[in-house]
């Protein structure tokens, strides 16, 4: 689980490294796996897709607090992952690396009616845990 003001490593290509959230989307008070936050960049490469003191999305991909499914199984992640989007939930990246959950798939299907299509992220991905 996230909170405010928690430090991320951002896995896929587009020029970010470390991220900080800002905000969590909606009333919430921490934010877990398929969730959205307002994040500002902390360290990045130059000349790629992302600007020093801009805001950008984020969509959570991992966390290291310990998830359990319905089917008992518990795991966790060795960092917080993020993936970069901008404000029209556009994917900055062409590439994601590590493996995502399948809870984005799972909380995408609940949110149908909302704009946030997150297929082709998962499509992007070399691994599906």
């Amino acid at each position: 689980m996230l909170i405010k003001e928690s430090n991320l490593k951002v896995v896929d290509n587009s020029g970010a490294k470390l991220a900080r959230c800002i905000k969590i989307a909606g009333k919430k008070k921490v934010a877990g796996v398929g969730d959205i936050i307002l994040v500002t960049l902390r360290n990045f490469f130059n000349r790629k897709k992302v600007k020093k003191r801009a805001l950008y999305l984020g969509l959570i991909v991992a966390v290291r607090y310990w998830m359990k499914r319905l089917d008992g199984l518990y795991f966790r992640f060795f960092s917080n992952r993020i993936l970069i989007f901008n404000k029209q939930y556009k994917f900055l990246g062409t590439r994601v690396y590590g493996a995502i959950t399948k809870e984005i798939r799972i909380k995408n299907n609940r949110e149908k009616n909302k704009k946030r299509n997150f297929q082709k992220i998962i499509s992007y991905a070399p691994l599906i845990i």
